[in-house]
């Protein structure tokens, strides 16, 4: 299969395109700077941005010349001053809403003009966002929304509400645990919501990564219309 990845040159987004190539399939990222990635077999690498629909539609033909990639994943995480996740944003409030906003109207206007069906559109969330919130422990929830954190966290939020918004697009909404670093491991599904997940559960990117791709393959479409919680 093919997929096209949004936000290929993040520390996610990469691991995301290791885990598809390894998988044997091939992928397009769009990327606004194509030299932070490196040439790989099986890669191809356009530059522009998600903010841009014009970018987005001169990325969305496979190198078969198919009309659509057969899944889309979206890694994009709003850019922030430093490395700290405490740091100030310095993207506008609603980034990663806008780009998948734009990323769905792209996807339906070719399917629409080609007569095909849409593909899956799997993205990167967080637990904590939207109605998982009420499951992370006190603390967390406060660190979340207390802090610069609150910024990323409301953009995941409409995000999350615009996309379940869009009844004809299949999505599916990875709410991952804190992010770690570390090999790609097994990972454990806490529902929709996280109920009952530990209170302070991690997971790795890399098995984040292989959770997001092994979902965009997944040929019985379980996941569609849902929104995961995982940890290790």
């Amino acid at each position: 299969m093919h997929i096209l990845i949004f936000g290929g040159n993040g520390r996610t987004g990469r691991l995301v395109i290791a885990a598809a190539l390894e998988n044997g399939h091939t992928a397009t990222a769009l990327v606004r700077d194509p030299s932070s990635l490196p040439a790989r077999k099986g890669l191809t690498i356009k530059q522009g941005t998600p903010l841009n629909r014009t970018d987005i539609a001169a990325s969305l033909s496979t190198p078969t010349g198919a009309a659509l990639p057969d899944a889309v994943i979206i890694t994009l995480n709003a850019p922030r001053a430093s490395d700290s996740p405490f740091a100030a944003p310095i993207a506008p409030p609603r980034m990663m809403a806008d780009a998948a906003a734009n990323v769905a109207a792209a996807v339906r206007e070719r399917a629409g003009a080609d007569g095909a069906a849409l593909p899956r559109v799997v993205t990167l969330s967080a637990f904590g966002v939207a109605d998982s919130a009420p499951n992370l422990s006190w603390p967390f929830r406060l660190v979340l929304r207390r802090t610069n954190m609150v910024h990323q966290f409301a953009d995941h939020d409409l995000v999350d509400a615009e996309t379940k918004a869009r009844k004809d697009v299949p999505y599916v909404l990875v709410r991952p645990a804190m992010l770690a670093e570390g090999p790609a491991a097994a990972v454990k599904v806490w529902g929709d919501q996280g109920e009952g997940a530990p209170c302070f559960g991690k997971v790795t990117r890399a098995s984040v990564a292989r959770f997001l791709v092994e979902v965009a393959e997944s040929e019985t479409g379980e996941w569609v219309g849902r929104t995961p919680v995982i940890t290790n």
